[in-house]
């Protein structure tokens, strides 16, 4: 006789279905080595320390892997990345963990968006749902989702801004995007209108995250202070922010100031900032009472916010304009630009000029010096505004985005 089973016949014994795992994402990270990281490199530094918290506080959890190119151990740490396992190891995700790559960071990014190669590692891939790319650095993703931040498309509205060889690999770069991208984020509005113009990216395809501005945890307005003296800046100042280059329009802005000198006797104009391509502001060239401080680490950017009478931001093209915020952030009153996202960022916290007009410039630095009213105004505009833009909000958004292209893929 045949024996019988333990279970009805026709039905099988169903075990509960696992609890679906935890989204793992890789975001480059790359950025944070350049040369010249400017703002790019400050969004990135920000997704490093708020995106890992946002990750493991969501509905089910998230975990983030750092992608770099071949760093050192030192090299990661001094640009505040978490503890790296090395390339080729297979082992489960963790949250925070950094993977450098074999090949130097040129070389990479150059190949990714040249030849789109070389792809990122398999045994990285099994453990990633979806790749991020911060910058024009976008690896080929082999399959994996793609989500890829468009900062600006300047190289595109100002050609002759740059060298052939930048213009030619960031125009590569943003046909990439535009083929392969499951979802592209922009920083503002005025980007996102950008890449539908010049690259055809749907609307529905595109999420606008906003930038954000913190202080420093240790504020140290004595690095500032320094600086300044050794500047020869004993006095008043106005500060410009960026990186020298012919969009931030700095030639103009220091004709501007010389017009307006005999209206401000006692005052400096202070450029903070690295040489960039085509660097437009050189020692030699520049006017009395105008001094380049060059690059400047965080801490000492904030104290110049907060010692400035003003910030001068009157750049021809900007994607989001960070230096307007942070200058907010501190209550510092900001002249900047009509033009591109500048209008969309200040709102009517700034004095907006025509930065194709020198005289108005002139004009608004003294205006914006000297009548009090108008400065009070914009401080407490200026604060109200800066509150809405934080990088805990930007990394937020970005989880976000990742979660809807994560669902929308299955």
């Amino acid at each position: 006789m045949t024996a019988q089973p333990p279970w009805p016949q026709g039905r099988w014994l169903q075990l509960p279905p696992e609890p679906p795992r935890p989204p793992r994402v890789g975001v480059v990270a790359e950025q944070l080595f350049g040369p010249v990281p400017g703002g790019v490199g400050r969004y990135v530094q920000a997704l490093v320390r708020h995106l890992p918290a946002v990750a493991a506080a969501a509905e089910g959890g998230g975990a983030v892997r750092w992608i770099t190119a071949r760093h050192s151990s030192a090299e990661l740490a001094e640009a505040g990345l978490p503890a790296e396992r090395p390339a080729g190891v297979e082992a489960e995700a963790t949250d925070g963990l950094t993977v450098p790559l074999s090949l130097p960071g040129r070389v990479l990014t150059r190949t990714w968006v040249e030849a789109r190669q070389p792809r990122l590692p398999l045994w990285l891939l099994r453990q990633l749902d979806l790749v991020h790319a911060t910058s024009a650095a976008v690896p080929p993703a082999r399959g994996k989702p793609l989500v890829a931040t468009v900062h600006d498309v300047a190289f595109r509205r100002f050609p002759d801004a740059y060298p052939a060889s930048g213009r030619h690999f960031h125009e590569r770069a943003a046909r990439i995007v535009a083929d392969e991208a499951a979802r592209v984020l922009v920083p503002s509005a005025a980007t996102a209108r950008d890449l539908t113009e010049f690259y055809g990216v749907e609307a529905e395809r595109i999420t606008v995250t906003p930038l954000g501005a913190e202080p420093p945890p240790a504020p140290d307005p004595g690095k500032a202070r320094g600086l300044l003296d050794r500047l020869g800046v004993r006095g008043p100042f106005l500060l410009a922010v960026g990186t020298l280059e012919p969009r931030k329009n700095l030639l103009r802005l220091v004709a501007a100031f010389a017009e307006a000198a005999a209206e401000l006797p006692e005052h400096h104009l202070v450029v903070a900032g690295p040489a960039g391509w085509g660097a437009s502001l050189r020692p030699e060239a520049v006017p009395p009472r105008v001094a380049l401080a060059g690059p400047v680490d965080e801490a000492t950017l904030h104290g110049l916010y907060d010692a400035a009478d003003l910030l001068a931001y009157p750049s021809t093209y900007e994607g989001f304009g960070l230096p307007v915020v942070e200058a907010m952030l501190h209550g510092t009153p900001v002249l900047t630009s009509d033009r591109s996202s500048l209008p969309e960022v200040a709102g009517d916290a700034a004095l907006l000029v025509d930065p194709t007009d020198e005289h108005a410039i002139a004009k608004g630095l003294v205006e914006l010096t000297a009548d009090r009213a108008l400065r009070d105004r914009l401080i407490a505009a200026g604060r109200a505004r800066a509150a809405r833009f934080t990088w805990e909000a930007t990394a937020a958004a970005t989880w976000a985005a990742y979660q809807e292209v994560l669902r929308a893929h299955g």
